[in-house]
């Protein structure tokens, strides 16, 4: 048997401790009327209840009680409630020797439990072999074969011995992957994958490294790179079809090892195992290249349109004096004209003294030269990036297959035209070339008839695009741009799951009874709005013909509540952001989420986890850090966030802070649990990684990424992600709310401005959620109404239109699969919302799900206008997350809080550190609030009332600047630190 770990200490110790919890003891320890009148043979009470609880044992967790072994007080006093006898008497339980090993014996043969022999020991393997192939957790492996053990009633030898047989099962898992990926490859293949961990041509790197580089700046230079990558690996000829017999977990795995071994430590490994490692590896990067070429032909073409806009908005500056003096010039001729007419004299003397006729000539020349088009004109696109066009177009389209929708047929035939000219198939536009899908407005600049092969070029690329980003098109091979039917649950799936039951999603079967429903809803609640108007009842509203008004809100904080809540925080101990870590985890454990990607073992120092995590938190590196604290070297923190710090287990280490927070008594007066907010906080780039970044002129004039963070009611912060800050952040709204791993419930969601859209509305609505965000200037935003509803005259100007219910119809069950799919975790939210907001004028399901989110939206801002609570409850929660990015940017200080990292991913660590240690921060600062409440309470020093304005988001008494010392890691556990004892205290209690 294979001597390898892969269960920690407390995975041992909870997969055989007896139950303590009431549902488990009701479903496994209670006794039936045979097991007690088997029971009952044994002559004194000591013994019947010391025999009913080894059957118990036995049955859950399926093992022999220890001599001398200890009962916990709950299980004990559950069964001797049903011998109906003291837990007392357990006391004289086999007192005498022999007493407990024939009670074992008589135990064995009454109820046929069976030790487990080499025949069982083989037989199990056997059976154990097939679950290890869908999983690489080795305590979901010992759960599933403890569960079939007690199926069988084998009695379940020692821990460890099951993780033996369990490490056993996920070596002979692995091998079994490894040879069924590497079973087809032929000589010339095994050579090729042997090859990748050769030094590549002119560089250091091996050619694993070298396709493994992430794409860099945008450019002509870098799309050929991501393309020479790809056809590298595609000359391997790897059959993508490989993978399908694989678990996707497993595959996974071996992916993630791919990318962090280096090639020197990949040769190390045994051949099938690296070969399996590097079929793998490659299929995935295959596919992550794929994306990447499609992402950056889309940012080229991006580039060169904002180059032709940059172009005209200078040459508008350089002539701004000129075009001013045209325009005087007009007026002062225009004036001269006019005035003849009036007075009846003649225009060309006018003409003549107010300019001249020669003057006014060369005016009219000068004029002219200075006209520009109204609108991109492709002609002149085309002519001054030919060259970008001729180095990306072509090679673009002849290194991806497409697919497209039917109404894309004439696309795709244009697409197919231009990989003939690149090949060589084809010298010129053929007769018939299609030109249908061209643009209306680029027609008229083109004319009629075969446009020229430049213009024609460009105007199949940006329609390929466009058509790209909404899904009417697909690129073969990839994951972002796979077609909208392939990102869904399979139809066949779909329908039987419909068939077998309700839908994991809050929405009826038809569209029937969704349209009755809201119809009725929506004609209620504008008839209730509209008697308000009428009557001037709207609190803070004014409604009258179309006109709305709403006044901002009125501070309800009470003026006194900083002072009376400030010696709250003058209370709290000061400490080290190192020492607070420490502390939470010794309340927590959440450094044991951070599992080794190989082993699944937690690191055997937690204080150099915690290290790793706040060296990306603080925006400090490993560099630096190693330098700061006196714990690890740089290249053991490199190790630990290569192997330890993944998103998986990032997201778990902060399911269990946002756990204990709420949890926490204090954080109940916060909020009730249910209501969350998501906002996104821009992080200007470093110099070095300002080519990955975008510029939003909304939020700075330097390329920045954005961290979209989750804050819940109660101030934990349970989710994050990195998007462009140029990026809509209404896509990643759903993400968070599915995604995050807490036992959390939220009910209703707010988001400011940036996070609206009729899509999320509709979403958010399907899924459960109640979607309350604060869009800026209400007031222009148009209600739609279903037909026979018949608005007054107050709210009559505010309509836009009407619902289209035949559509809402006609994709209903398209809509319940792309509800489920999400649901289900099948597509993120965010992938889809970016496919269907892109292009929906030709997508019936994109349009479906607008109707739908128009009907919430103005269910919603009927709401809004009439009840305040709700205007005051969503501004509310997202100044949450406001004072909470403060707070993140206090921790994210180092290098003036810029970001050097090139690569998402090291972005993605950065944003799940900072949110995590702002979590921890919360939940330190939860907990001594509270502790200081208590203390303060007895001298009658904070009145209640004013507890709900309190905020555990102060960091004045937390040192994050300066070393990184770690103290000493055996303080007791249980024990808080002593508040501080203030004889006076002066400010307030906000951070």
């Amino acid at each position: 048997m294979p001597r390898r770990a892969v269960l920690s200490d407390e995975q041992r110790a909870a997969l055989l401790a007896l139950p303590d919890d009431e549902t488990l003891l009701v479903q496994h320890w209670t006794l039936s009327r045979d097991d007690l009148a088997i029971i009952v043979r044994r002559r004194r009470p000591h013994n019947r209840l010391g025999f009913a609880i080894q059957l118990c044992a036995l049955r859950y967790p399926g093992r022999f009680l220890r001599p001398g072994e200890l009962i916990p007080d709950t299980p004990l006093a559950f069964v001797a409630e049903q011998l109906q006898v003291g837990p007392e008497v357990l006391a004289d339980y086999a007192t005498r020797g022999p007493t407990r090993y024939e009670q074992l014996d008589a135990l064995r043969d009454a109820f046929g439990f069976m030790p487990l022999s080499r025949p069982l020991r083989t037989t199990l393997q056997e059976w154990l072999l097939p679950i290890a192939l869908t999983t690489t957790s080795g305590a979901r492996l010992a759960r599933v074969m403890l569960d079939e053990c007690r199926r069988r009633r084998i009695i379940v030898p020692g821990i460890s011995s099951v993780e033996r047989m369990v490490a056993q099962a996920l070596l002979d898992a692995e091998r079994h992957v490894a040879e069924h990926l590497t079973r087809g490859l032929d000589a010339r293949q095994r050579r090729l994958l042997d090859a990748l961990l050769l030094p590549h041509t002119g560089t250091n790197l091996s050619d694993l490294a070298w396709v493994r580089q992430s794409p860099g700046k945008p450019g002509r230079k870098t799309f050929a790179a991501i393309i020479e990558r790809l056809t590298l690996l595609r000359a391997i000829g790897i059959d993508p079809d490989i993978a399908v017999g694989v678990h996707p977990e497993r595959l996974r795995r071996l992916c993630q090892e791919g990318v962090r071994l280096t090639a020197q430590h990949v040769r190390t490994l045994q051949a099938t195992r690296r070969r399996a490692t590097l079929v793998a590896t490659i299929l995935e990067t295959i596919v992550t290249l794929t994306d990447d070429a499609v992402l950056m032909f889309d940012r080229l073409l991006g580039q060169m349109f904002r180059r032709e806009q940059n172009s005209a908005d200078t040459t508008l500056k350089r002539n701004r004096r000129t075009i001013n003096g045209k325009i005087r010039l007009l007026a002062q001729l225009g004036a001269a004209l006019l005035a003849a007419k009036i007075s009846g004299g003649d225009i060309g003397a006018a003409v003549e003294a107010a300019i001249g006729w020669n003057d006014l000539g060369r005016e009219v020349d000068e004029a002219r030269k200075l006209i520009r088009p109204d609108s991109v004109d492709p002609v002149a696109v085309a002519a001054t990036n030919y060259p970008v066009l001729r180095q990306v177009g072509p090679s673009f389209i002849a290194s991806f297959t497409f697919g497209a929708v039917p109404a894309c047929h004439a696309l795709a035939r244009a697409v197919a035209i231009m990989r003939d000219l690149h090949f060589g198939h084809l010298r010129k536009l053929p007769a018939g070339t299609p030109v249908g899908f061209i643009r209306q407005a680029w027609r008229r600049a083109i004319g009629t008839g075969i446009p020229d092969r430049r213009i024609y070029e460009l105007c199949v690329l940006v329609e390929l695009r466009d058509r790209l980003r909404a899904g009417d098109m697909w690129v073969e091979g990839s994951r972002r741009y796979r077609a909208v039917e392939q990102q869904l649950i399979p139809a066949p799936v779909f329908a039987n799951m419909r068939a077998a039951g309700p839908l994991p999603i809050p929405a009826p079967d038809t569209a029937d009874i969704w349209l009755a429903e809201r119809r009725a809803r929506l004609a209620r609640r504008l008839a209730e709005v509209e008697r308000k108007a009428e009557t001037d009842a709207l609190e803070d509203v004014q409604l009258s013909l179309g006109r709305l008004r709403i006044s901002p809100l009125k501070a309800i904080t009470p003026e006194e509540s900083d002072t009376a809540l400030a010696p709250l925080y003058a209370h709290l101990p000061a400490i080290r952001i190192t020492d607070l870590l420490a502390e939470v985890d010794r309340w927590t454990g959440f450094s044991q989420c951070f599992t080794h990607l190989q082993s699944g073992r937690a690191a055997d120092e937690p204080r150099a986890i915690l290290t790793a995590v706040l060296a990306d938190a603080t925006n400090l590196g490993h560099t630096r850090m190693a330098e700061a604290c006196n714990l690890v070297t740089q290249r053991q923190l490199g190790w630990l966030a290569s192997w330890h710090l993944r998103e998986e287990t990032y997201g778990r280490a902060l399911a269990r802070l946002v756990d204990a927070q709420h949890t926490a008594p204090l954080a109940a007066l916060f909020g009730s649990g249910t209501s969350s907010s998501s906002d996104g906080q821009n992080f200007p780039l470093d110099r070095r990684a300002q080519a990955t970044g975008a510029v939003n002129p909304h939020k700075g004039t330097e390329p920045a990424v954005s961290f979209y963070s989750h804050v819940s009611d109660r101030y934990a912060p349970f989710h994050s992600t990195v998007i462009s800050a140029s990026a809509s952040e209404a896509a990643q709204v759903l993400d968070g709310l599915l995604h995050h791993g807490a036992d959390l419930h939220i009910e209703e969601h707010h988001v400011d401005g940036g996070g609206v859209s009729d899509h999320v509305f509709a979403l958010c609505h399907l899924l459960g959620f109640r979607f309350a965000p604060r869009i800026p200037n209400i007031a222009a935003r148009r209600l739609h109404l279903f037909n026979g509803i018949e608005p007054g005259p107050d709210i009559a100007p505010l309509v836009a239109g009407r619902i289209d219910e035949g559509l809402i119809e006609a994709h209903w069950d398209d809509v319940l699969r792309l509800g489920t799919s999400i649901r289900t975790g099948v597509v993120s939210a965010s992938i889809m919302l970016e496919r269907l907001g892109s292009y929906p004028r030709a997508n019936g399901l994109a349009l479906a799900l607008r109707e739908i989110g128009r009907v919430e939206r103005t269910l919603f801002t009927l709401d809004w206008i009439e009840q305040p609570e709700q205007r005051r409850r969503a501004t509310r929660e997202l100044n949450k997350g406001e004072a909470e990015n403060a707070l993140k940017r206090a921790i994210f200080f180092h290098r003036i809080g810029r970001i050097r990292d090139h690569a998402l991913q090291a972005q993605s660590h950065r944003a799940s550190a900072l949110n995590l240690v702002a979590g921890a921060i919360v939940l330190w600062n939860t907990t001594y609030l509270q502790a200081a409440r208590m203390h303060l309470a007895n001298l009658g020093q904070v009145p209640p009332d004013l507890l709900q304005h309190l905020s555990p988001l102060g960091w004045q008494h937390i040192n994050l600047t300066g070393d990184y010392l770690w103290t000493d890691p055996d303080a007791p556990s249980t024990a808080l630190r002593p508040l501080r004892q203030m004889r006076a205290v002066e400010g307030t209690a906000k951070p």
